[in-house]
C-alpha cells in the first residue's frame, strides 16, 4: 500500500517561536526567527519523510513555504492546493487544471475590489493577493475584526462561489474551487498513492481531512473551536507544539503496519 501524507503546516505542526523559544526554529525572514517546531517533531516528521510520501500542504504562498527549513520532500501543496511544486520547481500542467477549477467562482479582481475598499480602515494591517489564486486581509488584532463587515462579506462571497475564513486575524478569501482537498485527491491519482492521510487545523484544512482515509487534527484551531470532530477523525489530547508532536507520532503508529512506498 502506498500512503501520501498531505500535512497542513501552520498551528499543525509549525508554531511562533516567540511564543515557544524552546522550539527548533526552522523559519527566518530578514534575519528574525519566526517559527518552528519540537526536536522530537522535526525528528518524527523526519522519519516519516523517509518512509512514505509526505506532502506539506499549505496556504502559504511558494516564497512563505519556501523559507521553511523543512526535511526535503518531492511534492508539495502550496497556496490552499493551488500549486504544485515538484522538487521545489512548479508544475505547469497543475496551475492549467486549478485554473478549470475556479472558473466557477467570480473572478479574482471583483474580490480585489471589495477588499480595496477596507484596506485603510483602521483595524486593516494589509491586504494582499496571494499567487494570484487568492485574496486575504491581515489585521492588527484579531478581536478588531468587526463581526458585522465579517458577516456581510462572507454572505457576499458565497453568491460569488467564493468561501471566507478567518485564522487568527486573518481573512482568507478563497474561490470554491480551491481546496486542500481537491488537491491532495488529484496528487494521490496522478502519482499511484492508495490511502490518502491528512492533518490539520483551520477552516481550509477540512475538505483535506474529509478526503483523508486517515485524519487527524490538534486539539486547538478553528476548528477545535467549532467543536469539529466527524466520525473517524483522531483529536489529541495535547494542545500547541505538543500537539504536532502527539500528532506525528500518532501518524507514524497508525502507518506501522503498512509497507515503506520506498521498499523495494
Amino acid at each position: 500500500m502506498t500512503a501520501l501524507l498531505a500535512l497542513d503546516l501552520d498551528q499543525t505542526l509549525l508554531f511562533n517561536v516567540r511564543a515557544d523559544p524552546s522550539l527548533r526554529v526552522l523559519e527566518h525572514l530578514d534575519g528574525i526567527a519566526l517559527s518552528g517546531m519540537t526536536q522530537t517533531s522535526y525528528e518524527l516528521l523526519t522519519d516519516l519523510v523517509r518512509h512514505y510520501i509526505v506532502v506539506p500542504t499549505t496556504t502559504r504562498t511558494v516564497a512563505q513555504f519556501q523559507r521553511i527549513a523543512l526535511p526535503s520532500t518531492t511534492w508539495s501543496l502550496c497556496a490552499n492546493g493551488g500549486i504544485l511544486l515538484v522538487d521545489g520547481a512548479p508544475d505547469p500542467e497543475w496551475d492549467d487544471q486549478v485554473r478549470n477549477d475556479c472558473s466557477a467562482s467570480a473572478p479574482l479582481a471583483a474580490v480585489q475590489d471589495r477588499l480595496a475598499a477596507v484596506a485603510d480602515e483602521p483595524w486593516v494591517k494589509l491586504v494582499r493577493t496571494a499567487e494570484d489564486l487568492f485574496c486575504y486581509v491581515v489585521a492588527h488584532t484579531r478581536d478588531q475584526v468587526p463581526a458585522g463587515w465579517l458577516a456581510e462579506l462572507t454572505t457576499w462571497a458565497t453568491n460569488l462561489g467564493w468561501s471566507v475564513s478567518l485564522q487568527g486575524r486573518k481573512i482568507y478569501l478563497v474561490p470554491l474551487g480551491l481546496s486542500k482537498g481537491a488537491a491532495a485527491q488529484r496528487l494521490a491519482s496522478l502519482i499511484g498513492a492508495d490511502l490518502l492521510v491528512g492533518a490539520g487545523d483551520s477552516l481550509l484544512d477540512r475538505s483535506l481531512l474529509h478526503a483523508a482515509d486517515l485524519a487527524v487534527r490538534p486539539a486547538h484551531g478553528e476548528l477545535h473551536d467549532l467543536g469539529w470532530a466527524p466520525p473517524g477523525l483522531h483529536v489529541t489530547t495535547a494542545t500547541g507544539p505538543a500537539a504536532g508532536e502527539e500528532l506525528l507520532g500518532w501518524l507514524g503508529a497508525q502507518l506501522g503496519g503498512q509497507p515503506s512506498w520506498r521498499s523495494t
